[in-house]
């Protein structure tokens, strides 16, 4: 991102912010030293906050594939999407890129990875230092590398 919001007040890089993102919610937090690429592929709901030295490489090649975080989603630090890569099934590896959501209320830990195409159901959580490369069912802990089910988010009883 701009060097010079490093610097800005929470107010300036908010507006700035505003302008850049395709969407920008209300009460939206975003620490420092947070990487955009393309922000204009990033959706972000109300409530959202992004902890320190986040990255998001959405995919400016394919028009439908954006990173979308909705709303009520805590992002711990050092969080890592890839919204876009190369198709290993063939010889050519040709760019390939889908949309990855992080559903309301969800939350991701630290120093995690997301791969492109991957949803985080609502209410999920993400154990620190996960490499998430499928989807994750609602209200669900996922951990690991890759991430694998834990268990329920919520005991039933």
């Amino acid at each position: 991102m701009l060097p010079l919001l490093e610097i800005s007040p929470p107010i300036l890089r908010t507006l700035v912010f505003k302008l850049l993102f395709k969407e920008f919610g209300k009460n939206v937090f975003i620490d420092y030293k947070c990487y955009f690429r393309y922000p204009s592929k990033i959706k972000i709901g109300n409530n959202v906050s992004i902890n320190r030295g986040c990255e998001f490489y959405p995919s400016r090649q394919f028009k439908d594939a954006y990173i979308i975080l909705e709303d009520d989603a805590v992002l711990g630090p050092n969080v890592t999407f890839f919204g876009a890569g190369q198709d290993p099934s063939t010889p050519e590896l040709p760019d390939i890129a889908a949309t990855i959501r992080v559903a309301r209320g969800a939350y991701i830990g630290g120093n995690s990875t997301i791969r492109y195409g991957v949803t985080i159901g609502a209410g999920a959580v993400v154990a620190a230092g996960s490499v998430v490369t499928k989807d994750v069912p609602e209200n669900t802990v996922v951990g690991g590398v890759p991430a694998r089910s834990i268990k329920p988010r919520y005991n039933k009883s």
